[in-house]
């Protein structure tokens, strides 16, 4: 498996002569948009449980986060810069576990008070889903119900296979670059 990733990296090298600066302008842009345009839905979307077109808000986030997968996988299978695709993928996808889980912590605190120790803002949860990822975790909110609990614990595992792959990739791009 490592033998093919290493080929393409070295026609990646040879094709990044002819890849020019609009291109490489676009593989910044993109993953920076994603998660601004994740971050406005979430902020934007009326999924607070005072809401009157709640669940219209939770299905119109729904949609869009399934609508943000499909583009990025049509994308990477589409692109012809797979590794580079690959790397907007990742911060994309970092993008959009963060505001997935902070999705999460929010409603959970909306909807089933009591499953965290304080009733949370969607800032509160955008910085407790950042303390989980981080493993900072200062202890100032914490998940009191199960369901929460498991939640986090998610987050947390997902969190160690996310940084895994990233690492992972980067120990690829690395090693195909010592070898050239």
């Amino acid at each position: 498996m490592v033998e093919p990733v290493a080929q393409e990296l070295r026609d990646l090298a040879d094709a990044r002569k002819n890849v020019g600066r609009r291109q490489v302008a676009a593989a910044i842009i993109r993953p920076i948009a994603a998660a601004v345009i994740l971050l406005i839905g979430y902020f934007a979307l009326p999924i607070n449980k005072e809401s009157s077109v709640n669940y219209l808000g939770l299905m119109v986030g729904a949609l869009l986060l399934t609508a943000f997968c499909a583009w990025e996988i049509r994308h990477f299978i589409r692109s012809p810069y797979p590794v580079a695709t690959a790397v907007e993928m990742l911060v994309a996808i970092g993008a959009f576990y963060i505001v997935g889980f902070a999705t999460v912590y929010y409603l959970f605190s909306e909807y089933a008070h009591g499953s965290m120790s304080t009733q949370l803002t969607r800032i509160d949860a955008l910085y407790f889903c950042l303390t989980v990822f981080t493993t900072t975790g200062f202890g100032d909110i914490s998940a009191v119900s199960q369901g929460a609990r498991v939640a986090v614990s998610i987050q947390m595992v997902s969190t160690l296979a996310l940084l895994g792959l990233g690492l992972r990739f980067v120990n690829l791009l690395v090693n195909a670059r010592v070898k050239r």
